[in-house]
């Protein structure tokens, strides 16, 4: 999971023309730290994973996500619908299956930090 996200990282970083040094500098961490993190050698926490979306200019779910999935979400209540009951129930359906994603995340992410 480490190298995953460390990969994301460096193409996103890469994309947005910084160095190594410079995301590192704005972390107040080592370049070799960083470098570790990147290569997936070292476990990355979501403050870490949030702190570099904030410095590269991007969202945490860019990272996180394996595929980037741009859709645009409905409103939960609409006026003129006639099937509102079922508009809320796929956007509330929608939300879940984001928050379970990212709780999977979290907890593999929490796994990997416990086996060191």
């Amino acid at each position: 999971m480490n190298a995953v996200l460390g990969a994301r990282i460096k193409s996103l970083r890469d994309a947005k023309g910084f160095t190594q040094e410079q995301i590192a500098e704005r972390m107040n961490c080592s370049r070799q730290k960083y470098a570790r993190l990147e290569k997936g050698l070292i476990d990355i926490s979501y403050a870490s994973i949030s702190a570099i979306a904030q410095i590269l200019g991007t969202k945490v779910e860019e990272i996180t996500s394996a595929v980037s999935n741009e859709k645009v979400e409905e409103p939960m209540y609409r006026g003129d619908s006639v099937n509102g009951q079922e508009d809320k129930f796929l956007f509330i359906n929608n939300m879940l299956d984001t928050f379970y994603a990212h709780r999977k995340l979290y907890n593999s992410v929490r796994q990997d930090e416990g086996n060191e």
